[in-house]
């Protein structure tokens, strides 16, 4: 049963028994906090009807209050945190390595940075991102046409690729987050193997 296809009361029924029953066995492993995302659900204008419905659907703030509510009366410390990056960070880093799906690997990412790890790239991202990608980003500059280099579109994509050569440059003074941006711009994982994607 999916929770768009239910009506409001059955819905808010389904949340709430779901983390009622997260709880329950987060009390048997004798967990004692929680980290949820901060998440923001923007609206977005255009005709996409399935995001409206589920976003329409999905009560965000009555989720993050049933979680809040029952792991606060059961005792738990509830963190919220920035999810910036954690899927991509999860994906990248943590999937292969622990067998984990998106979900899981994005979660662990969370804990980490509730417990204040910080995400920096392994020595084979560092090395892929200085060499495989930063040729790659140097090559899409080299085949513009003259006259796709002078209009808006082809000033914009040379302006956007120069600040990921410069971010590759200048990482060590860059955020945390900065060259896993630029991974998740110009490269995409097929079965493990890290393929670099049009710019």
């Amino acid at each position: 049963m999916r929770l768009e296809d239910v009506r409001t009361n059955k819905r808010n029924n389904i949340v709430g028994e779901t983390v009622r029953d997260v709880y329950d066995w987060l009390m048997q492993e004798n967990v004692g906090s929680v980290v949820i995302e901060n998440i923001q659900l923007r609206q977005r204008h255009d005709t996409n009807k399935r995001f409206h419905r589920l976003t329409h659907h999905f009560n965000k703030k009555k989720l993050t209050e049933m979680i809040l509510r029952r792991g606060l009366r059961l005792g738990f410390r509830v963190k919220k945190v920035n999810p910036a990056y954690t899927s991509v960070i999860g994906h990248f880093k943590y999937r292969k390595k622990y067998g984990l799906s998106v979900h899981e690997s994005a979660a662990l990412v969370l804990g980490r940075r509730r417990l204040g790890y910080q995400e920096r790239l392994p020595k084979e991202l560092m090395d892929t991102i200085k060499t495989k990608v930063k040729r790659h980003l140097i090559d899409a500059l080299g085949p513009m046409e003259e006259s796709y280099k002078q209009s808006k579109s082809g000033t914009k994509q040379r302006q956007y690729i120069a600040m990921m050569l410069r971010t590759i440059e200048n990482f060590k003074e860059e955020h945390e987050w900065s060259l896993w941006n630029v991974l998740h711009k110009c490269c995409w994982l097929n079965q493990y193997q890290i393929q670099l994607k049009e710019v």
